[in-house]
């Protein structure tokens, strides 16, 4: 993989001006030169400022992060990693072995966190803060899919084994779940099924990519009485508008939910939440009745 400058910033946090400092100073990475003498960063110089962007950030002097190998940075990460707790160092220690493609050290800090908050508190304090940053990472550089990627399926994987172990329930309350995406929607999906079941309500799966048209035959054909669509929980600026109108005007009867990043369901029969964590407590609360 290759970047510029730009791509670089956007990545690591750290602006353009810092990382030409640091290469003048420090002589922290020597990019390539395009025939235009534009600087263009390799992967390794990418995994470079982010390393000494975290311990600059962790009170270590530029001067004396400099000087260390990548090994040695890794090093101290590592010690890091162990003595801090607080949401930021977890989620960039995730984002840390993630760019790096480290399943081992990626699998240890996710299942340290799961087992120290347990499942829901780690995918809502920490796994979907971190997912977050890797979807504008992906919007700001498309070279960094394959990264993101890495880490959907190892965390998708930890959701599923979650969801599996709760049993089936039957109630009165019957929740469908589905997505009109294909795109960056499953875990989240995936996640608000194991919240529903945790929480004591049967549910009927659609998936994603699935039509609001069929969806509303399916919620008809099974007896649902709840109705989630999902769509992206980062921020952007698409307008849904028609869509909510559809799922509006398809579920007439239901009690109909939408978590993603969209707060304006003014005029609609549809209770929004644009974050995971509040429809979770919303669930968690029904569930109480």
């Amino acid at each position: 993989m290759q970047y510029s400058i730009k791509e670089i910033s956007n990545l690591t946090g750290v602006n353009a001006f810092t990382i030409r400092i640091w290469e003048k100073r420090y002589n922290l990475t020597s990019p390539m030169r395009t025939d235009t003498n534009i600087r263009v960063y390799s992967q390794d110089d990418l995994h470079k400022i982010l390393a000494v962007s975290m311990l600059v950030k962790r009170g270590f002097k530029i001067s004396e992060v400099a000087q260390l190998t990548m090994q040695q940075m890794s090093e101290k990460l590592r010690t890091i990693e162990t003595m801090q707790d607080d949401p930021e160092s977890k989620v960039n220690a995730l984002l840390a072995a993630a760019d790096k493609f480290d399943e081992q050290q990626f699998e240890k800090l996710l299942n340290r966190e799961i087992l120290s908050s347990g499942f829901e508190k780690a995918m809502i304090d920490t796994l979907i803060p971190m997912v977050t940053v890797l979807e504008q990472r992906w919007i700001l550089s498309p070279l960094y899919q394959s990264v993101k990627q890495f880490a959907y399926d190892l965390i998708r994987r930890k959701i599923i084994l979650a969801a599996d172990s709760e049993p089936a329930r039957q109630g009165n309350n019957k929740f469908l779940i589905f997505s009109t995406r294909s795109d960056d929607c499953e875990m989240i999906l995936i996640f608000i099924a194991y919240i529903i079941k945790k929480y004591r309500f049967p549910i009927v799966y659609a998936g994603e990519n699935i039509s609001i048209a069929t969806a509303a035959l399916t919620a008809e054909s099974t007896g649902c009485t709840h109705v989630v669509m999902t769509d992206k929980i980062y921020p952007n600026n698409e307008d849904i508008s028609d869509i909510l109108d559809e799922f509006d005007k398809s579920f007439k009867g239901f009690t109909n939910f939408f978590v993603g990043n969209y707060s304006n369901t003014n005029g609609y029969n549809i209770k929004a939440f644009s974050s995971v964590k509040n429809f979770a407590d919303y669930v968690a609360h029904l569930s109480e009745k």
